[in-house]
């Protein structure tokens, strides 16, 4: 049968002014690869912060799931397998479901996966038969085939598993030479290791091109910005954002972690009001300037408690803190140890003893 004409590799999408509502199902698989879910749901993730960044107040129009076979939702948040609630409704046509890769040591050994697959195969094609999309990756391209989905297509395959795929499924032709493709509803990618690529294109293609593209910059290899970003550093064209409020209150602190804190005098420092410093300090770092200082201080003392021999009331004096008691406790929340417990762990120069001059053998025939 001749390919189909809607047969096409996957090109870089055009742009677009305004994102496509998209609502992803990661299908988690006992056999499945399981870094290929993690790759897609790292796609997910990173899309959707820079979402939030670039339009803070808009929709939530991207959102995920990892389904089983049987189509329920799986919640393994240790892994970072969280779903993204979705804020606008989206219809079957503006659904995808992501099909990983299987461990399948064979050809033979993936036509037994298949023949085991059949709730699987049922979740996939209700949704094909709902107008959903499907995006196939490795030998994951076998399940849509073995559903007549690909019928027609010219699309690659994993070169391991394509002479088995081409006798199996022989209404379709696995020759194609790109490594993605596009057949009417369903995306295939021969490779695992390009998943981010893969899940770069589809997200272009199906929900927010300029959002993919950006995406792209941070998450694939860009040859040309890594040679020029070096130059662009030391000439001082890429630094912290000197204007900001935040950095100028934080080098101000850092400057002078030994002064009593006055909260009057970083805001000061930052040209700004204290309610304001306080509301944009807690928005970047998620604390409030003293939390930040005390977290200064204490790396301070724990760099003089390794490195020197002061006592703690010195110490606690380097860290802006008259009373040793004081900055004592706080050093115990912060670390869960004393200062002398600290300094008898983590110490990197030897006793008084062990290195006092008057203490050294003096050489024979000296005073």
């Amino acid at each position: 049968m001749p390919p189909s004409s809607a047969t096409t590799a996957l090109p870089e999408p055009p742009s677009a002014k305004r994102p496509v509502p998209l609502h992803v199902r990661l299908l988690w698989l006992p056999e499945a690869m399981p870094g290929m879910l993690f790759g897609a749901l790292d796609v997910l993730r990173a899309a959707a912060g820079v979402a939030r960044l670039q339009r803070p107040d808009a929709d939530r129009d991207l959102s995920w799931t990892v389904i089983g076979p049987s189509g329920r939702a799986l919640a393994l948040p240790a892994l970072g397998l969280e779903p993204a609630r979705r804020r606008r409704a989206t219809e079957d046509g503006n659904a995808l479901v992501v099909v990983p890769g299987v461990l399948a040591r064979n050809a033979p050994h993936l036509g037994e996966i298949l023949g085991g697959a059949g709730q699987a195969l049922r979740l996939l094609e209700r949704h094909a038969q709902a107008g959903g999309w499907i995006a196939a990756g490795a030998s994951g391209i076998a399940f849509p085939a073995e559903l007549g989905l690909l019928d027609g297509a010219r699309m690659g395959a994993p070169w391991t598993f394509q002479s088995w795929m081409s006798q199996r499924y022989a209404r379709c032709d696995f020759s194609a030479s790109e490594p993605m493709g596009l057949h009417q509803r369903v995306f295939g990618c021969v490779a695992p290791a390009l998943q981010t690529e893969f899940m770069l294109r589809v997200l272009g293609h199906l929900h927010d091109p300029d959002l993919a593209q950006t995406c792209s910059r941070m998450l694939l290899y860009q040859a040309e910005r890594q040679q020029l970003t070096p130059e662009l550093v030391s000439q001082r064209w890429l630094s912290k954002t000197a204007d900001s409020p935040v950095y100028r209150a934080m080098r101000w602190l850092q400057a002078n972690a030994d002064t009593p804190y006055r909260l009057a005098l970083v805001a000061q420092a930052a040209a700004v009001s204290e309610r304001t410093l306080l509301r944009h300090f807690r928005q970047v770092s998620g604390m409030t300037p003293l939390e930040y200082l005390h977290g200064l201080r204490v790396e301070r003392a724990k760099t003089l408690l390794e490195v020197t021999l002061h006592g703690s009331q010195a110490v606690a004096e380097a860290c802006g803190y008259s009373d040793a008691a004081a900055f004592g406790r706080l050093f115990l929340r912060a670390t869960g140890m004393s200062m002398s417990s600290y300094r008898a762990r983590f110490a990197l120069r030897s006793q008084r003893r062990y290195w006092r001059v008057e203490d050294m053998p003096r050489p024979a025939g000296t005073a």
